[in-house]
């Protein structure tokens, strides 16, 4: 077992995050803690460090030793952004920030930063051609990911803090300033000749990009709170900086979602995100929570499990493995290979009749990679549970949307239930379509779920007939085995089969 903390020290605020790596390698979050600093507040005008932010920093450093202490951490990876890099009295901070804590922290170059970006999002959301930016507060760091791999990044020492700074934009917004805001800006990314007509999809990391996404939830009354892979289109994003940078400043802080810590920097981050649509031509931005935090965290990682790289090349199969593994030894692995084997069996055998492609078997073995983990709560109700497990889990390689249908399928597996959609909250993310297809997939999770009743696995595999109206299912039994439970289970779904694909289901055993 490892437990490991992670301080980002940024320009405008300090983060710190406790990992726990357990004997069997599954990886969990333990604590987490964000504070808004300003550390990098006044560089612009002085080129150095102030005593007060300083002194913010220190003070919660000292909470974060404290919390390794009782956290029993060892390892720490501490490192400095924009602020200390840029400041004259940088090195000679983080020499006092060791004299006073014990904490080492590295200044990290901006080619780093955007590395380390790049390797939290590139593991966390599936998107193979993108293009990151990491908007701090005193620097942008920009990616331009093709085919899944870096090939163009740069970082550019301008950000939030450092722009409201320097054209005193944190008041009541005057439309020249913004102007002359927005030319300086697309001055400087102008300059960045890969950047311009990419093509492809923007990736916003940072607060900026969050509080985007906090308000746009709001203002599309949107169910899900996460965050991380939410996107937002330009046309949402166009419409909320219009009411940012045409409001006074206590009507803009009024704006649902927008964090009060954050109101009088959004205009300037307003006008950098605005850039970077307007030069790559991109037409929506993916909110990624997930960042240079992560990207120390799974380069750690790698090292720690002797990978040949920190990326991993299924980021679905791996958070799916990877949060089984955080629920410990009340998961029955053996039975959970079984039905999933069972379930792609029925889907593939049954493609003429229910039509689905692979996106609809991804989610559909997510379900049945997951379908009992409800039991953690309670056995009873479990797969009510399971759904809404599986719906917050942090699995990587879905959109919010899909991940709530793998919930639904898996919520299911022991009969369609009105009950069950009727208790969660967030059935209204499905369409119509969807739920067809939810009751279609998760009646043959079902089914899967039944031939292995009694946790033996008794089924070798199967074979499926298909005549006008008619379903012939023929399961292949290992040698002396006793099928009567398992065959009595099923037979309870033939009526549900029945509705769903209209069609009536015999079983044959052999």
């Amino acid at each position: 077992m490892e437990n490991l903390a992670i301080i980002d020290l940024g320009s405008n605020s300090i983060r710190f995050v406790a990992l726990r790596i357990a004997d069997n390698h599954s990886y969990s979050l333990q604590y987490q803690e964000k504070e808004s600093i300003r550390l990098g507040q006044g560089l612009n005008q002085t080129g150095i460090l102030s005593e007060e932010g300083m002194h913010r920093a220190l003070t919660c450093l000292n909470v974060y030793k404290h919390i390794m202490e009782v956290m029993k951490i060892d390892i720490c990876v501490a490192v400095a952004t924009a602020a200390v890099r840029n400041a004259a009295n940088g090195s000679e901070f983080l020499e006092r920030i060791n004299a006073e804590t014990g904490i080492t922290m590295k200044i990290i170059t901006g080619e780093r930063e955007a590395y380390l970006g790049y390797l939290g999002v590139i593991n966390t959301i599936a998107l193979k051609d993108c293009l990151i930016f990491d908007l701090g507060g005193a620097s942008i760091e920009l990616t331009l990911v093709r085919d899944g791999e870096s090939v163009h990044s740069v970082s550019i020492p301008i950000g939030a803090v450092t722009l409201t700074e320097k054209f005193n934009m944190q008041g009541n917004i005057d439309a020249i300033v913004l102007q002359d805001c927005l030319r300086y800006v697309k001055k400087k990314l102008s300059d960045i000749k890969w950047l311009r007509e990419i093509d492809v999809p923007i990736v916003g990391i940072g607060g900026t990009a969050r509080n985007f996404a906090k308000m746009d939830q709001r203002a599309e009354s949107y169910e899900f709170s996460k965050i991380h892979n939410y996107i937002i289109s330009l046309h949402s994003f166009n419409t909320l900086y219009t009411q940012i940078t045409t409001r006074t400043s206590a009507n803009r802080k009024k704006i649902a979602g927008l964090s009060s810590e954050r109101a009088d920097l959004i205009v300037a981050g307003a006008a950098v995100i605005r850039t970077i649509f307007d030069i790559s031509g991109s037409l929506s931005m993916t909110v990624s929570g997930c960042g240079l935090r992560e990207g120390l965290f799974f380069e750690y990682y790698a090292k720690y499990m002797h990978m040949d790289k920190p990326r991993f090349d299924d980021i679905l199969d791996f958070s799916i493995n990877n949060f089984i593994g955080t629920l410990g030894t009340t998961i029955n692995c053996t039975h959970y290979d079984q039905v999933t084997r069972i379930t792609g069996m029925l889907f593939d055998q049954l493609k003429v009749l229910h039509g689905y492609g692979g996106r609809e078997r991804l989610l559909l073995m997510t379900a049945a990679r997951l379908h009992d983990v409800g039991k953690i709560i309670n056995f009873y109700d479990h797969a009510r549970h399971s759904a809404f497990m599986i719906g917050h889990a942090p699995l990587y390689g879905l959109t919010h949307r899909e991940q709530m249908i793998a919930g639904f399928i898996a919520g299911f597996h022991h009969g369609i239930s009105r009950k069950t959609l009727r208790a969660y909250r967030y059935a209204s993310m499905a369409t119509a379509g969807d739920w067809d297809m939810i009751r279609k997939l998760s009646t043959l999770l079902a089914l899967a779920e039944a031939s292995d009743l009694t946790y033996e696995q008794i089924v070798k595999d199967i074979h499926i007939t298909l005549a006008e109206n008619v379903v012939v299912l023929v399961l292949t039994t290992i040698p002396g085995a006793t099928y009567n439970a398992a065959d009595y289970e099923m037979k309870q779904i033939v009526k549900q089969f029945k509705k769903e694909f209209g069609a009536a289901l015999i079983l044959v055993w052999k």
